[in-house]
């Protein structure tokens, strides 16, 4: 796959030592808010990891629906077909399986609808009925409506995808987007920073919560082995793909939904990360680093170097 370098001056920060880490995982959300799937390799666009949160439900009023909610969200399997089609093949616990042809081009059965994801309205394609009966079943009670939508094709004329907004210590990246994720392309997570907020969480008697709790995309291991090493990355190189890390993520509720049952914990780990990863305040508790792709194209997999060629200034 050819590679297009994005037209930018390199961040400047502190020189790395390149310490080399390891892909542990990868995982896309083929529906935002449903359950992860394992892959081996990913391709990276423009919108981040290709087929990750690309097709989402919203209720009646367009708005997005998901696990803080509706927590049996976390139940719902979504897998692309193996053939290479554009067919979605739909699984949840006691529900009869689905195949959906997704269409990303609308047409008279497929309505685009003007869709919205917190602040941010983008259109979307409608995927018909037979989609919408089948989320219908799982809500049941819970919810009066609920349709499944896909982002256009990127080389659509309806796509509209919105433009990540860099925070002013950084350059922006022309023509970096996010589509229906909550605020970034790529999120990252280290399995150093996991043991430590466990070992925090075990001290007050809670279990130990797996990463998935977190949805990352890149789970890294080994390298520096340091806690939350990913919140002083500025550029790492991930395989042969480099990438600028620009914000740490804020966490919410959802981590409390146990992402193999959909059930939701009395507590869970966002309590613990107010006592000491949020700095910000309370509604600011941080856990994990998002990463734009400083290069269209080329592909992630499981077992690449991650090398961090440089930290962010220190401060002074």
């Amino acid at each position: 796959m050819s590679a297009a370098t994005a037209t930018m001056t390199t961040p400047s920060g502190d020189s790395g030592d390149q310490c080399v880490a390891t892909v542990a995982e990868l995982n896309l959300y083929p529906i935002k808010s449903c359950r992860a799937v394992s892959v081996q390799s990913a391709d990276v666009d423009k919108l981040g990891l290709a087929g990750d949160r690309r097709l989402m439900l919203v209720d009646s009023d367009d708005r997005f629906l998901h696990q803080r909610k509706f927590p049996r969200l976390a139940t719902v399997t979504a897998l692309m077909a193996a053939d290479g089609s554009d067919t979605l093949q739909l699984s949840a616990p006691g529900k009869q399986p689905l195949s959906v042809a997704i269409c990303r081009e609308p047409r008279d059965d497929r309505p685009v609808r003007t869709v919205t994801v917190w602040q941010s309205t983008l259109p979307a394609v409608d995927q018909g009925d037979e989609a919408a009966a089948w989320f219908q079943s799982i809500f049941e009670a819970s919810a009066s409506f609920a349709r499944l939508v896909a982002l256009p094709s990127l080389d659509s004329p309806v796509c509209a995808p919105r433009p990540i907004k860099f925070p002013a210590s950084l350059p922006s990246i022309p023509d970096r987007l996010v589509g229906f994720s909550d605020k970034g392309s790529i999120l990252a997570i280290s399995e150093a920073s996991l043991a430590d907020l466990n070992a925090r969480f075990q001290a007050g008697w809670q279990q130990a919560v797996p990463m998935n709790r977190f949805r990352p995309n890149v789970v890294v291991t080994g390298g520096a082995g340091v806690a939350f090493d990913e919140d002083r990355w500025l550029v790492v190189q991930i395989g042969s793909v480099p990438f600028m890390a620009y914000e740490k993520a804020t966490r919410c509720k959802m981590t409390a939904v146990d992402q193999e049952t959909g059930e939701t914990d009395k507590i869970g780990p966002l309590e613990v990360l107010r006592t000491y990863r949020a700095a910000r305040g309370p509604a600011y508790a941080e856990f994990g680093q998002f990463l734009v792709p400083l290069q269209v194209g080329g592909t992630i997999n499981v077992g690449d170097e991650v090398k961090v060629l440089e930290y962010q200034r220190s401060a002074s």
